[in-house]
């Protein structure tokens, strides 16, 4: 019994862990207007309407995971808890990360297509430096 209980408090440990990282990592990946050099003004008023259509398209889905993650803590301390229910839930948690880390990306990509090729140099370095890829 105790076992069961050990591994259970293991997965979420885990998985706790690896949701803080990506949106540690995630949350400092954004680049605002006032860090690429030079904007012009379109170019401000394009990287604000990008912006926020990112942040009106992952709405939905930060939802989902917020409800998702506290439903798989509440489920993680109850008695009758099974793997399966765990892992369903788990799956459903990760769903929506994938989509708000594939609208994060599609972002990152659409804002490169406003930036002039000495713009992108200072872009592409900063979200280098971001994730930590050197």
């Amino acid at each position: 019994m105790k076992t069961r209980y050990s591994k259970y408090i293991g997965i979420l440990a885990s998985l706790t862990f690896l949701i803080s990282v990506a949106v540690s990592v995630a949350g400092s990946m954004a680049v605002k207007a006032a860090q690429i050099p030079d904007p012009a003004a379109s170019q401000k008023e394009a990287i604000d309407r990008m912006h926020h259509k990112l942040h009106e398209g992952q709405a939905a889905f930060k939802e989902q995971e917020a409800q998702a993650l506290k439903e798989l803590n509440e489920m993680t301390i109850r008695e009758d808890v099974r793997a399966e229910d765990l892992n369903a839930k788990i799956d459903e948690l990760m769903a929506a990360k994938t989509q708000i880390m594939r609208l994060r990306y599609g972002h990152l990509v659409e804002m490169r297509t406003i930036l002039s090729d000495e713009q992108k140099i200072g872009y592409d370095k900063a979200i280098l430096n971001r994730s930590e890829v050197k």
